[in-house]
């Protein structure tokens, strides 16, 4: 009975293992680093939030929907200078992110951002640079809710939209035009090549 079914398989290419098995990724040793500086594959299957551009995209959201809700509470502040110095501002940095970007982009692509290729101190700036960010905003947005400066607030959200909203879009032009995809997770930024299915750049 053996031989007949051993027979059947190798006729059809049936494998009794095939469910529980994977073929192994191609990885170009040039471009794949491990922890320590060796050399090594590096498989990632980046979830949903952990793609850059879905982060961006969520934030640039978030402030929009909160500057639309103010506008709605100051209606009468956007007559005033104030609110168009701050939209001036964040033109300014929109403008300064468009000439910078591809630069930036191309040392996450070499792998510079990865944790384990930062020194200590590289790490420490990086975790500390969003909570500082943010206590930041609180400080000034406080400020300007105690002085009772409303308009500034929108011109100050109104600028960072548009930050949020030119980062994004970069960022998706960068992927399509590298056909890569960054993944942000755990302190380390990196890109993974679209092509390759999981393949880091």
């Amino acid at each position: 009975m053996m031989p007949l079914m051993e027979t059947i398989r190798a006729y059809l290419g049936w494998c009794p293992m095939q469910a529980s098995m994977r073929p192994d990724l191609t990885v170009r040793p040039a471009t794949a680093a491990a922890a320590g500086g060796q050399d090594g594959p590096l498989r990632v299957e980046p979830g949903w939030w952990k793609r850059y551009h879905n982060q961006l995209l969520i934030t640039a959201v978030a402030f929009s929907a909160a500057t639309a809700a103010l506008f709605i509470l100051f209606e009468d502040a956007s007559g005033h200078l104030a609110m168009w110095t701050g939209l001036a501002i964040g033109v300014g940095a929109a403008l300064g992110f468009l000439l910078s970007y591809r630069k930036q982009y191309a040392r996450v692509a070499a792998g510079e951002f990865v944790r384990d290729n930062m020194t200590r101190r590289q790490r420490i700036v990086r975790s500390l640079s969003l909570p500082v960010a943010s206590v930041l905003l609180a400080a000034v947005m406080a400020y300007f809710v105690l002085g009772g400066m409303f308009d500034r607030i929108l011109g100050l959200m109104l600028g960072i939209c548009l930050i949020c909203w030119t980062w994004y879009g970069l960022t998706i032009l960068w992927e399509r035009r590298h056909k890569a995809i960054m993944i942000a997770e755990w302190g380390s930024v990196y890109t993974v090549d679209t092509a390759t299915e999981g393949e880091r750049v």
